[in-house]
């Protein structure tokens, strides 16, 4: 068996590595996908085939190394009570029955602090993958508490209201910045609306009202597909979007003159339609893109 070194060393590396390729796409991987991750020269499964709790056995290409719990899933139609709490933590329910079984190796985990891939299922019945912790053990109640972040979980049951609040909002945005990016990407097809680049790794997904705003939200109406140049000028003010869909370039930015990337890559974006979902339901919100644009003019 691996030393806890070793181990702690995998897992960080496979976990970056499923993370890595879910980006390279849009942010999501199907369960079949999830069974044959590329990994050290081998064709490694990361995900149970049939339940919630992923504890690899004899059949895994590294067999006998782990002491924990691999991975954990949470999907659409699960007869579990699995939930996001108000604090940013979520609580995982343990596989019903006995209580230890395969949830044994998940108080492992917690106790020696390893990170577990969690897969959370969308509604296209793909998966998010998040990097997580288990920090807290209902035994007798048959759940847990993961967490994207030991510090900021132990945050959360602060004295200090201050640093509760600021550890819940950093969890939440940690929770729902990966699927609200997943979701985005997939409405878009994973390329950028403005220029209609198709490389996962170089495609965020922009609010339109700010995160920072109590009146944002994460549906995908208020997301765009943006490549990181046109995210970064349409979070400056650089880009502006009309509710019409048409895209804007900042008057100064259109007299100015320099390399290629000015020229093509900003100025002759002036004046373009937006790329949108073909489903009327995803698309960007009118009344947000024209509270935003009001900015865009005022900047």
């Amino acid at each position: 068996m691996w030393s806890i070194e070793d181990e702690l060393a995998f897992r960080e590396d496979l976990i970056a590595k499923v993370i890595a390729i879910a980006n390279a796409g849009n942010g999501m991987l199907s369960r079949a996908e999830l069974g044959r991750i590329e990994y050290a020269g081998k064709s490694v499964r990361v995900i149970d085939s049939y339940s919630g709790i992923w504890n690899p056995a004899d059949a895994w290409p590294f067999p006998d190394q782990l002491r924990a719990t691999l991975s954990i899933n949470t999907t659409l139609k699960s007869k579990y009570s699995d939930k996001e709490l108000g604090s940013g933590l979520w609580r995982y329910d343990y596989q019903s029955g006995s209580s230890d079984g395969k949830n044994r190796k998940m108080r492992i985990a917690m106790e020696l602090q390893l990170p577990l891939l969690w897969f959370r299922q969308d509604e296209s019945g793909q998966y998010v993958p998040y990097r997580v912790f288990v920090i807290e053990d209902f035994r007798d109640e048959q759940y847990c508490l993961v967490a994207p972040d030991l510090s900021l979980a132990s945050a959360v049951y602060s004295e200090s209201e201050i640093e509760r609040r600021y550890a819940a909002r950093l969890m939440k945005q940690r929770l729902h910045q990966p699927a609200f990016r997943a979701r985005v990407l997939n409405a878009y097809q994973t390329k950028c609306a403005v220029c209609q680049l198709r490389h996962g790794q170089l495609l965020d997904a922009a609010h339109i009202t700010p995160d920072s705003d109590e009146t944002s939200s994460t549906s995908v109406t208020n997301g765009l597909s943006l490549c990181k140049i046109h995210h970064t000028a349409y979070d400056i003010n650089i880009v502006g979007i009309d509710p019409n869909y048409v895209v804007h370039i900042r008057e100064d930015v259109l007299h100015e003159v320099d390399g290629p990337m000015l020229e093509h890559g900003l100025k002759k974006m002036a004046g373009r339609q937006l790329w949108v979902p073909s489903k009327v339901q995803e698309r960007p919100e009118r009344d947000r893109l024209d509270m935003r644009f009001t900015q865009f003019l005022a900047g």
